[in-house]
């Protein structure tokens, strides 16, 4: 598989040649990047990043923008062992897609994405990335179309749908951050069709996580990573069933399954043996005004005792920390959604929709047995031992003021409580964000 993989990324000049040459028969014209944003969503895009597909013109430019402030109503515990992800103050999130048309059947489409998280008001702790997304859609039929690139994984919702008008709390729910790393893009190839009316299949082969990185706190999140030049030395697979859409009545399941170890060998001569599981339902259904919106995964990671022995293998002992990683998790939400615009004003195409979440996720539904088994004999060593156990509880109510289709002002308040015996406490937050796409 690894070296089908290989071939296919290996005929990537190839393709974008022939793209190149259904240009050169193209008529040449001058026209603006500007044109008409018509929510008309390819598979595997959201809203803005779609617009290359329907666009008038050739070259097609877009995106999207958030800016989130949150406030905890007490005092955030354990922060050295915590990732800036879960304990930022101040988001700053800014993506542009640039898509370029070659012709009706070949669509470039790319995005920058940057990031900036702080702690604080411009003190503390801050952390800036950015992302880099570039795929080739080759569109053959209606029944089978193909993806060349790096692609986001269709798990969940925000992963695809990131954009801020795509969900309705300030930050992204917990289960999409933690559990269903969003944003979680990966190289390979995707095959993608619709059989039947309102139907959609997905089939994707990538390259496979790094389970050295993952964290006790984040699971799998830290394991992404890019590389545009390397053969992959594992890989994994994706794929997604879907019914409907998310304006009407919407059934989502998808599926990933994959190598996460890289062949890394460790010092004792063992092959690394770690793979992962994950799979999401999606469920919406609208009447009126009144939505109903449900997400639900799980997942599953073997190994976890050689994850947590990598802890031995830094050469500093004072250096060595060990990651007590969940074998299985689980996540889900639901959602209630109702637009008052129409109670308050009738002759206003405002949308004022309140909304209530409940929310459950378990970094640590269950630990292998092995790993209880060096937790239990670390003895002196337990200070070294990184457990950030999570069992939360989380109740979000808010407020969406969307003045227009592309724009929408935020605030919420979450109850949170974390229900893992012994775990500390977890502070209720308070949330205000606006978000735009163009």
């Amino acid at each position: 598989m690894k070296n089908l993989l290989a071939a296919i990324l290996c005929l990537l000049p190839s393709l974008f040649a022939f793209a190149q040459e259904e240009l050169n028969h193209d008529e040449k014209e001058k026209k603006s990047a500007i044109s008409e944003l018509k929510y008309i969503k390819q598979a595997g895009f959201a809203n803005a990043s779609s617009k290359v597909f329907t666009a008038d013109q050739k070259l097609s430019i877009s995106g999207f923008g958030e800016i989130n402030y949150v406030n905890y109503q007490s005092p955030i515990q354990n922060k050295e062992s915590k990732e800036i992800e879960q304990y930022y103050t101040n988001l700053y999130r800014f993506g542009t897609y640039i898509g370029y048309r070659f012709s009706d059947k070949i669509i470039f489409m790319s995005e920058i994405q940057l990031e900036y998280l702080q702690d604080g008001f411009f003190k503390g702790k801050d952390h800036f990335e950015y992302n880099i997304e570039a795929s080739l859609d080759f569109l053959f039929h209606d029944l089978f179309n193909l993806r060349v690139g790096n692609y986001p994984l269709n798990l969940g919702w925000v992963n695809v749908n990131e954009e801020p008008i795509g969900f309705y709390s300030v930050n992204r729910p917990e289960v999409e951050r933690t559990i269903i790393p969003s944003q979680w893009l990966e190289q390979g190839i995707l095959i993608y069709g619709s059989p039947l009316e309102n139907t959609e299949y997905q089939f994707g082969v990538t390259k496979g996580l790094d389970a050295r990185n993952f964290t006790s706190g984040t699971w799998i999140r830290d394991g992404r990573y890019t590389s545009w030049t390397e053969i992959p030395p594992s890989v994994a697979f994706n794929g997604k069933l879907s019914y409907g859409h998310e304006d009407n009545t919407l059934l989502s399941l998808a599926g990933y399954y994959g190598d996460a170890s890289r062949g890394y060998k460790m010092q004792n001569g063992d092959l690394l043996k770690t793979n992962l599981g994950l799979m999401t339902i999606v469920g919406a259904h609208n009447i009126g005004n009144f939505t109903f919106f449900g997400l639900y995964s799980r997942g599953w990671l073997s190994g976890t005792d050689q994850l947590f022995d990598l802890g031995n293998e830094a050469s500093d002992p004072e250096l060595r920390t060990y990651e007590v990683l969940g074998s299985k998790t689980q996540g889900y939400y639901l959602e209630g959604r109702y637009n008052i615009m129409p109670l308050i004003n009738p002759n206003k195409d405002w949308k004022l929709p309140i909304f209530i979440r409940y929310e459950r996720l378990n970094t640590h539904l269950a630990i292998d047995d092995k790993v209880q088994d060096r937790i239990d004999n670390m003895g002196d060593q337990m200070d070294r031992v990184r457990a950030d156990y999570k069992d939360l509880e989380i109740i979000t109510v808010g407020v969406n003021f969307r003045p227009k289709k592309n724009w929408t002002y935020k605030a919420n308040y979450q109850f949170r409580s974390n229900k893992y015996e012994g775990a500390m406490e977890e502070p209720n937050q308070f949330e205000l964000g606006l978000g735009f796409i163009f």
